[in-house]
């Protein structure tokens, strides 16, 4: 359970409160459990009975809420759902990125729409909504709502709302950070499965200049260089003279027109013998320019009739 804060009376007690908030609130482990500390002890330390995080759904067609803390019961809940349709009004304050203070929710012009459907079946007289940014725009709100007699809102107590806000959007950060750093293990692993699972060597080259820029462990084997030296270094010094413009020419075609092409023909080992291989090459298009090509180079036997088996 979050831990309990006294009422907020000065702004040292501001500053100790949300220093607590954040101790706290952010230690979960996992985003649900964050957000439900935070509703929880936002509610605690402001007396207050309703906190809310609601949030915007992909199309920013309608708001969610994703967790609702209520003071009394001790309960937590979601799911409520406000269309945008139904209240353009308040959306458009709310997509103005400003916080929304109302002292009486129901005469407030950005909050009056929600009397009849959310206000009065709810008791709430009074509301702060905090919007919460990420990636730049509006993705959420933090809803502080007042049940019973409506009164004003004090700075300390505004100033909390936005406070809280802001540690909302730093927990909705660092998940996403964490989602990132998952996935680019996973994309290690994957990358390394595939690239040096593999019994072909593999190089992946700047399909403008034909700097080779990655290479696999099987390439080492092949060229009889190490990954370190291969970086750097262009596609056309490993190639036998005698096959050279062939592949120079399959590589200026790729970079035209892409696709994927293959031939035969022989690199040149680190003592400069030529070993015969088959070429596999097709071009690898990531946008804005960036243009690859991946070669993969399998070594044939001495007669070009049949690969060699590992």
């Amino acid at each position: 359970m979050p831990p309990p804060f006294r009422n907020l009376q000065r702004p040292l007690d501001l500053q100790s409160a949300y220093a607590e908030l954040a101790r706290h609130g952010l230690a979960g482990e996992r985003l649900d459990d964050t957000l439900r500390g935070l509703t929880a002890s936002t509610a605690r330390t402001l007396n207050i009975e309703r906190v809310g995080l609601w949030a915007l759904t992909a199309q920013h067609t309608r708001l969610e809420c994703v967790d609702l803390y209520e003071l009394s019961p001790d309960r937590h809940s979601d799911g409520i759902r406000l269309q945008v349709e139904d209240y353009p009004q308040y959306f458009r304050a709310l997509g103005a990125g400003d916080p929304i203070v109302a002292d009486d929710a129901m005469k407030h012009p950005a909050s009056h729409e929600l009397t009849d459907d959310y206000l009065l079946h709810n008791g709430i007289s009074a509301l702060i909504n905090s919007p919460i940014h990420a990636a730049g725009e509006v993705q959420g709100v933090l809803s502080i709502e007042r049940v019973g007699p409506h009164s004003a809102w004090t700075s300390i107590e505004r100033l909390f709302a936005h406070a809280v806000a802001g540690l909302v959007s730093i927990a909705l950060l660092h998940d996403q950070l964490s989602v990132n750093r998952k996935a680019l293990r996973d994309a290690e692993l994957l990358r390394d499965a595939l690239f040096n699972g593999v019994r072909d060597a593999i190089l992946i080259s700047d399909a403008g200049t034909g700097e080779i820029i990655d290479a696999n462990e099987q390439a080492e084997r092949l060229f009889g260089r190490r990954v370190e030296d291969l970086l750097g270094a262009l596609q056309s010094e490993l190639w036998d003279s005698v096959n050279a413009r062939d592949i120079c020419e399959l590589c200026t075609g790729l970079a035209r027109d892409g696709g994927a092409q293959a031939l035969r023909g022989e690199v040149l080992c680190r003592d400069r013998l030529p070993i015969p291989v088959e070429i596999s090459n097709r071009i690898i298009d990531l946008g804005k320019g960036r243009r690859f090509v991946q070669g993969v180079f399998r070594e044939l036997a001495a007669t070009g009739d049949e690969t060699i088996s590992d």
